[in-house]
Parts: structure tokens; sequence; C-alpha cells
């Protein structure tokens, strides 16, 4: 007896390779052609109709949501070839709901934007000619899923079928026993008439294997299993497609030609295990959105192949389509590039960004209807492994329907929901355990929801952290004082990784997320989005996407070379899944001496040594590249045998002399002068043959508490045989600090700065949104840091780092020059950049909408950790200011502001109409306060001579709306000063993010301008005040950048970077605390 189905099969029929005697039965209709009305009259389907404006618009591209239907509309043009055949439009994306028209009449409609769906026009159209298209289309982002908006957001075409036509062409794949003969079962329909189907085989080498003719009846779905003697097996490895062509045939004539590249491959779950083909898996993933700049979820095929191409580059062989599915070209590519796949359904936040459905019988059909369109279009490719039902949602009966209907359909895959603790136990559970954001030192078999607030009995289920390792986004105070948060996060994927593949249950992971969530969206001039992945939204490779290529790397190297006679001698792991490693090419290099070889004969998983051949030469760097079976570089290495220890430099040349001078202490050595203040005690100028290469410090570096301006108490100074030191002793309000400096007569200095009293504890640990989602807690940097001139605008450094190769593109490669400023200029809204990502100076993500940049380059201000050398020199040459460690201090470089460009918020350059009062912000603020308002009209007013100025200012839970107008123009009328409680980057969880550049304005002639803000007297969204902030202002002009700050970190840490990724142990300052920094007055000799 035939099982009842759970629900309709949809018809999505296979594309025409061939119709009848039409050379090319599809026509694309993307471009320009189309005309777009954002508010339509009545009857707007009808071309005469009145009150309907059509504007031009491009297809594919994403709209803002709208709350009420809009329309398109496009004139098809009908072949005169193609009369008497039947006319199908085949929408890729229509998001969501889409009403079709063709010349006035209905013609079709359909809910779901993600999925393909076909539209058949034949009576519309079958007379050829021109005829008049039109799409009224429904936003519904609170319906099922947030992301159903925008439009056409993927391919239209047009296309011809025979009146007796294929309706259906799919193949499933079963072995024997021993994984060396498999069954093909292959699923044909006939719609329109009787026909006869005949099937052919096509593989890799290019070798046609006939099938069967057959003949069906109307509507008839036939059945067959075909065997298949040693196919060549389809995995992540090893990604050998066959072609599966079926041809239908009316009175001995080809009607029809159409094809399905498919590959023989079978997973199955055995306990808390899953195996493909025979062998257990291992999924190294990331989450993949559809996202654009400029178009949004409307993307190309040459993107999405470049999405692919640079995954499969970072060793990837897993990809979740969060959270809809994917267009059609991502499977084909997956399938040729060997990449397994998610396929998620549109289907999210359930109970969360929108109401609760899961159990509401009026969205069934959308649940359902949209779910078996996604397992009908994508069931015969082999790269997906897996049907997602739903993402972050509660489980209720239309998702189980889902997973029943999954189970019905497609049994030869698996599924998989989150979150999982909500679904029934009597319920026909999914197959795989979905696991979001676990710890990175958690148990990663664990049966858990998301943050571990709840938990399952042990049971065999194989555990799948489908959304993990989230790259730093949230952390926004992190990033933008340091965008070295990104080099750090390599640390979290090595150790979640190697854990997930150390333990069987653990299936696999998938990284949130593959790339920038950055949308430039049409009418407004800020970015939207996150910046949470490892390519930006341009494609460029992000500091990230590195850890994760060597994370990933199927090549795990162990330990340090070795001799082992006469070869070079390394530990070697084997992380395939399914390639010996004596498939694996080895290019080696070793002194004068290089070679290929194949690895060792290791199968996945199997541990062992891999043997170089050559002598062990002590000094020398042996680096080797390892290739997999189709060429691809999957990693590379660089090793120095028996590298010396690291030690730290000492002094030598006697001692400097050290006298009175200027008011102060001068030490003056064989090159150099070095001037302290005898006001504050602390360097005020040093020169090295007379060229200034440091104009203060030292200063203390304790990042996370806001300190008081520096005090001095004491200076003293004495001069000993081997260096002169000078001690300084003074106070940041209530924190007592002591530095010493010694100096040897060639410019080595040795300062040791030690907390005398620290009144305070140390940052605490904060929850900031939910479970594990912490500020873990402790300073997020200790150390000291020196000014150096200006116009020093070259870093050079070496350093230890996680791995022993990086490329020149990373701001963590182990030795490097950063330039301070971007030759090529700064990024242009809505324009691809022409350079690497680490080259960048602006990010309005970060920064907001007025950004100015300003900062350097990411590369030239993040951290480099662990260094050996350090120095900041002009690119120009000269004299440099070096830094000298033995790899335990990390350095990194901030610009400043001139301070002769900044003008106070009591200047008297500025005046205040209306009742403005002081307020106290303790340290948070420069001088200490802000100058405050919430009454309407009220205004400040800056005059300045430049060509622009930034208004830096506060966001604050009581902060309100503002307008700003330049010398008399009206800039801006709704600048927001508000924050929410758990915005994302609010300073450890408080309700203040102090010293905000607010509004800048920038190209201006030069000469004097008025900046005049004026409050609002509303509250900013989120917010439960109406107050406007001054803390001051900065010009622009010829001369605004003032000198470079050189921070030299003991120890540092990222402590809001939560979301289950690793963070040091708190980095904690109490008193006694005391470290060294070793710098040079000059170049290292």
């Amino acid at each position: 007896m035939r099982e009842e189905r759970i629900w309709r099969r949809p018809q999505i029929v296979p594309m025409p390779l061939q119709t009848g005697e039409i050379s090319e039965p599809q026509i694309c209709l993307n471009g320009t052609g189309w005309k777009l009305c954002s508010e339509p009259g009545e009857e707007f389907w009808n071309r005469e109709a009145s009150g309907t404006v059509w504007e031009d618009t491009q297809v594919p591209m994403q709209r803002t949501p709208s709350e009420r239907e809009y329309a398109y509309a496009f004139e098809l043009e009908i072949p005169e070839a193609w009369k008497g055949h039947r006319i199908f439009l085949r929408f890729d994306g229509v998001n969501c709901r889409t009403r079709v028209f063709v010349d006035g009449r209905p013609a079709g409609e359909h809910y779901g934007g993600f999925v393909s769906w076909d539209c058949e026009i034949t009576e519309e159209a079958a007379c050829g000619g021109r005829h008049w298209l039109v799409l009224g289309v429904t936003d519904d982002p609170g319906g099922i899923c947030p992301f159903h908006f925008g439009g056409i957001i993927r391919d239209v075409t047009l296309f011809a079928l025979p009146r007796t036509y294929l309706s259906r062409l799919h193949a499933d794949v079963s072995f024997d026993d021993t994984y060396t003969d498999a069954g093909l079962t292959v699923y044909t329909q006939l719609q329109g008439g009787g026909g006869c189907i005949s099937l052919s085989l096509c593989s890799p080498s290019g070798e046609e294997i006939l099938l069967e003719k057959q003949e069906l009846q109307a509507g008839q779905e036939h059945t067959e299993t075909y065997r298949a003697a040693r196919p060549l097996k389809w995995d992540s490895e090893h990604p050998y497609l066959y072609t599966l062509t079926a041809s239908v045939w009316e009175d001995g004539l080809c009607t029809e030609k159409a094809s399905r590249r498919i590959g023989f491959r079978e997973i199955k779950r055995v306990g808390n295990q899953v195996f493909l083909n025979g062998a257990p898996l291992k999924l190294r993933g990331i989450n993949r959105h559809d996202i654009h700049p400029v178009t949004g979820r409307a993307i190309t095929h040459e993107l999405v192949e470049a999405d692919v191409r640079l995954f499969r580059e970072a060793n990837i062989n897993f990809i979740r389509t969060s959270h809809y599915p994917p267009r059609p070209d991502f499977l084909e590519l997956c399938d040729e590039y060997g990449i397994y796949v998610e396929d998620e359904t549109a289907v999210a936040f359930l109970g969360q960004e929108i109401d609760c459905r899961e159990n509401d019988p009026e969205f069934t059909s959308r649940f359902m209807d949209q779910f078996a369109e996604l397992i009908e279009r994508d069931r015969s490719h082999p790269c997906v492994i897996l049907w997602s039902l739903a993402n972050e949602s509660f489980w209720g009966t239309n998702i189980a329907m889902q997973n029943a209907y999954a189970h019905q359909e497609d049994p030869s895959r698996l599924t998989i929901f989150s979150y999982p603790i909500t679904q029934h136990e009597e319920d026909d559970r999914a197959d795989i355990w979905s696991m979001h954001y676990a710890a990175w030192d958690q148990a990663s078999d664990a049966l858990v929801d998301s943050f571990n607030r709840s938990c399952h009995e042990p049971l065999p289920w194989p555990v799948l952290h489908d959304e993990s390792t989230h790259i730093p986004c949230y952390d926004r105070t992190d990033q933008r004082r340091d965008p070295g948060v990104r080099d750090f996060w390599g640390e979290t994927i090595s150790r979640f990784w190697d854990k997930i593949w150390n333990t069987q249950g653990a299936l696999g992971c998938a990284i949130w997320a593959g790339l920038d969530e950055v949308w430039l969206a049409s009418g407004r001039r800020n970015h939207w989005g996150a910046p949470w992945g490892i390519l930006d939204g341009w494609r460029r490779k992000k500091p990230e996407f590195w850890h994760v290529r060597k994370a990933y790397s199927p090549i795990h190297i162990t330990g340090e070379p070795a001799a082992e006679g006469d070869f070079v001698s390394l530990g070697i792991e084997n992380r395939f899944n399914h390639t010996n490693l004596q498939e694996v090419g080895i290019a080696w290099r070793l002194g004068d001496s290089s070679g290929r070889m194949q690895g060792p004969d290791l199968p996945p998983g199997g541990k062992g040594s891999l043997l170089i051949p050559a002598p062990f030469l002590a000094g020398e760097q042996l680096t080797l590249e390892f290739t997999d079976p189709f060429g691809n570089l999957v990693d590379d290495g660089c090793w120095q045998l028996a590298a010396p220890a690291l030690t730290l430099p000492a002094f030598s040349g006697g001692a400097p002399s050290l006298r009175e001078a200027c008011g102060g202490l001068l030490v003056e050595g064989r090159r150099f002068r070095l001037y302290f203040s005898g006001k504050t005690g602390l360097i005020s100028a040093g020169y090295v043959n007379d060229v200034p290469v440091v104009t203060g410090g030292p200063f203390l570096q304790l990042t996370g508490l806001a300190l008081a301006p520096w005090k001095l108490e004491k200076l003293e100074s004495e001069t000993a045989e081997s260096c002169a030191a000078v001690s300084i002793s003074g106070s940041y309000g209530k924190v007592s600090v002591r530095f010493r400096i010694a100096i040897d007569n060639e410019g080595l200095m040795e300062t040791t700065y030690e907390i005398l009293e620290m009144p305070y504890p140390s940052p605490r640990k904060l929850a900031m949104r939910v479970g594990d989602d912490t500020d873990s807690g402790g300073y997020e940097e200790v150390g000291i840091c020196f000014m150096v001139p200006r116009e020093m605008d070259l870093l050079s450094w070496s350093r230890r780092g996680l791995w022993n190769t990086y490329p020149d593109w990373h701001i963590g490669r182990l030795q490097g020059s950063a330039l301070k400023h971007n030759p090529y200029g700064v990024c242009r809204t809505g324009v691809a950049p022409e350079w690497d990502w680490q080259l960048d100076e602006k990010d309005t993500v970060l920064f907001g909408k007025y950004d100015t940049g300003r900062r350097g380059t990411r590369d030239f201000c993040s951290m480099k950790a662990h260094v050996i050398r350090a120095a900041m020199s002009a690119q120009n040459g000269g004299q440099a200011f070096t830094v000298l460690s033995d790899g335990t201090d990390c350095v990194r470089a901030q610009l400043t502001h001139n301070p002769e460009a900044v003008i106070g918020k009591t200047d008297g350059l500025v005046s205040y109409q209306g009742s403005w009062l002081c307020q106290k912000t303790g340290n948070l603020s420069r001088e200490g306060t802000e100058m405050w308002s919430n009454t309407e009209g009220d205004a400040c007013i800056c005059h300045f001579t430049g060509t622009g100025i930034a208004w830096i200012s506060s966001y604050d839970i009581l902060g309100g709306m503002a307008e700003v107008y330049v010398d008399g123009e009206l800039m801006d009328d709704s600048i927001s000063l508000g924050v929410r409680l758990l915005t994302p980057g609010i300073a450890r969880g408080y309700e203040k993010d102090a010293g905000r550049l607010v509004y800048a304005a920038e190209g201006l002639a030069m000469g004097e301008h008025t900046l005049k803000i004026v409050v609002k007297g509303e509250r900013a969204p989120g917010s439960m005040g109406a107050y406007v902030f001054i803390d001051h202002f900065l010009v622009f002009g010829e001369n605004d950048y003032g000198d470079t700050r050189l921070i030299i970190d003991s120890e540092f840490n990222y402590p809001e970077l939560s979301w289950g990724c690793y963070t040091k142990e708190p980095v904690t300052v109490s008193t006694g605390y005391s470290r060294k920094v070793y710098t040079k007055l000059g170049n290292e000799e």
C-alpha cells in the first residue's frame, strides 16, 4: 500500500538544454529593461492603468523593506520559433509574496523569496510577439523569516518546452556493503502527454553509458535503479561528477533534452557519527549569506563562484546556507569544487525577532510549500547532505511536518534543526543535534542548547556546531581600539577545531560567518550590517581567513623538526576525510637543496612521521608545501632548524652623560640626546644625530581604567658604570606609578614601570547579553607608551605568531612594514576598493557614517603581538625608535590629533545658547566633563578656521536628537546620540560610549567657518533621555595630525570577544605590579 503523502510535491521542471529544433530554449531576463513602481495604483497590472508611475530599474536588485505591495513590469518578447511550444517563466528568487500578470491577466502566484518556481504562461504568450509582464510583490519579514523582503533578488528566465515535456529528473545513489558497486535510482516524469524517455550517463572522463528507453504515460512517475560497477565516488576531496541526460522522444524525434550532474555518494548516520561512502565525516564549515555592499542579497554568478573558490582555498569543506536556500548555481559550484552543504529553508527566529508561528495552522502552507520546493529543486546535488528545518526557532507542528516530509520524500539525507532542545520527545526528531556558540573549551559532543542554558540526557546523536567561533563583531570597543583582535581570533578556531577533530560525536562546526553583512541600502548614507566575515563584502580576505585556512588544514604537523639519520623528521597527522597522504604532493626546500615527493602512507586520521630526504642543518630554514590530489595547495610551513632561544638585550658601551638642562634633565650618549621635563618628569624630546625620534613618555597604558591626568611627584637621577638612570614618580589620580629609565651610551633604554598604589579592583567579569556571551573581565592592555614624531609613518616588526607562515597582506605576518596612510587613498561609498583590506583607513560600520578615518591603516594601527623587534621610522629612511623584546611584548601605534587643532568645550571659540549644564563624566571625556542640554532649541556654536571639523560627543542611554548646521546650512536633522543598553560595543556593558565622533564636515574651503548644534528635545530611538552632549571639536586643515603613540604592552586581552570565543585569563593589576620594556633610540645595530 502506497504511503500517504505528508504534503504535495511541487513541480520544478529540469531546465531544457534543447527543445525540438530550438537551439537556445532559455532566455535570461536579467538586466536594465525592467520597470518599478513603489506605490502602484488600482489595477496596476493593466498597461493602461492610471495612477501607476513606472521608473527604470535593474533586476536582480534588493529593495529596502516596504509595508505595501509594489510592482515590476517587463516587456516580454517571445521568439517566433517558440510558437506552438509551452512557455514558462522561472523565478529563482522573488521576495516574498508574488502575483504574476501577463497582459493584465492573472498567470500565477507564489509565496517564498529564496526558492525557484515556475509560472507557465503558455495561454497568454504562445502566440509569440510582445507581452506586458507585471509582478506584484509584497514583503513579509514578519511572517516566518525576517529575510523575506527585497523584490526580485535572483535570476528570471524565460524558457520553452515541448507540449509533452520532462517534468522531473532526479537521482539517488546507494552502495553495496563494500562501497564498490552502486545502485543509481533515477526518477522521471512526463507531463502534457505520453512519450519515450531515454537515459544516458556520462563519466568524468567523457565515457557515455546508455541506460535505457522507457515509455511513460502523462503524469506517470517512473523509478528505475541501475547498477554502476566501480563508479568514481564523489566526496569533498574527490568531487567526481557524472552527467545524467534524459531525452524525450515523440514519433522518432527528440523533442527535449535535459541533464543533471550527479555524484556517487551515500551518507549515513550510525550512532553519534555520520559516514560518507563508509568513511567517518568531519565538517570544516562556515555560514554564508548572499550579500553585497551595493546590491544586498542580489548577487551575481561571478560573486557566487568567488565565494565558493575562496572558501575552498580556506580549506572549508562545508557551508551552511544561512538562513535561506541558496542560488541554484551555488550548489552546482559546490558539487564541482567539493563542498558539503547544509541547505536551510527560509524559517528563522520564530518567537524571537518574529512571532511564534511554529504551531499556527494558518502558516502551515508557508512552511511546507517553500520547504517542498527546496527539496524538489536541490535533491540531486551530491553536495547537499543536510536539510535544515529552521534557524534558532522553537519546535512546533509546522516544523515537525517539515522534518517528517524530508524523511519521507528524501530519506537519503539527514535533517537538522536549531534549537533542538525544544523538540518533543515523542516527535520524529531531527537527525543531527545543532549547537550554536559553544564555548571553545566545553565538551564538543554535549547535547546542550546555545550558551549552555539547558541540556539533554546523553544519547548517540551527532552534534554539529553549525554556528560557532563567531568572528569578532559585537566587541565594537575592541575593534575600534585595535583591529588586531581579528588576528587574536585565530586562537579560537585553532583550539575549537582541535577539540572537534579529536571528539567522536562532534560532526563538525560552521564558523559565523563567511562574509561581512554590510549593505549600502538605497537612500541611506551609512553602512548597515555587521563585520562578521572572513571576507568583507567586496570579497577581500580579512585576517581571519588565514586562520581558518591554517586551522582547517588537512595537514597537521606536530612538534619541531628533528634529525633522524640523513633525514629531517616531523610528526604529521592526516586530517583529510577521504584521502591517504600518499595522494598528497609535497614540495620541500632546505638550504640549497629542494625536491618533490609524495606523502607517507597514512589513512585519514592516521599519525606518523614525515621524512625529508636532506640532512639536518642547524640554522637553515625548512619550507614545505602540500598539494591535494587535484594539485590545490592546502598548506605550507616554514621552520628554522634548531632556532636559537630569544634573549633580552644587555647594556653596552658604558654610561652616557647625565646633567641638568632646560629646566629638567639631559642624558647624552654617543649619538643621542634625551631630554626630561622638569615639570612632568617625562621625556620631552629625544634625538639621534639631531633627528627627533621620541617626543614624550613613558605613559602608563592601562586600557579598561579611565586614568586621571598625570602629576609628577618626584624626579631623581643617578649614574652607574653601565648606564644612567632617571626615576620618575607620580600619579594618575589615585593610581601611583614609578618609571625608572636606565640608558646606556648606545641609546638602549630599559624602562621599568611599577604600580606603587592601585586602589581599584581590576575590571570585573560582566554578562553582556545572555549565557556565555560575557566580558571575561580584566584589562585589555597593560604597558607603557611613548610619543614619536608625526613624520614617522612606517611601523616595521618581526614577531612570533600562531603559525609559522603568513601571507604579505596579513596584519599578523611574522615580518613586515606597515604604512601609516594608504597610498591609494580612502574608501569611497559604494565603490569596490582596489587594495587589500589591511590598507583601509575608514570604516563606517564601526565608526559611523561620518567617519573621517585618520587612525592610520588597519595594518599600521593593529597590535603586533609577541614582537622580537619593532621600529617606528619614516618611509624615506633616517632614524628610528625601536622596541626590543624576547617575544613577550606587543606593540601597536595610535594616531593623535594636533593639540593646536583641538577646540575644547569651554574654549573662547565655543558659545552656548540656552540652559546648558556642565556634567562631570569622571575621566571618560576630555577634561572630565561634558556640556549637556535637553531643551529644544538650545544651541552650541563653534567658530573654526580650517577645511573641516569633527564634533566629539558620547552615545548615552540618556542621549537625544540634534540638528547640525555648517555656515548656516542644515547638514543633518537627525543626529542620534542614544544607545540601547545592549547595543553591541557599548564599552564593558555600561550605558555610555564616550569620546565618539558623531558628526564631521570635510572638504570645506580653507578659511573661517561656523558649526552649529541645535538640541531637538527628542529622545533618540531606544534611549531614555533627550540630552545632547558636547565634549570637544577637532579642526581639520593642513597640519591636523599630532604625534603618534607607540604603545608597548606587557600583557593584553580582548575580554569583550565573547560568543564562546577564546580569551585569556583576566589581566589583573594590583599594587606592586611591575614590568620591564626595552627600547632603542635609533635603529638596531
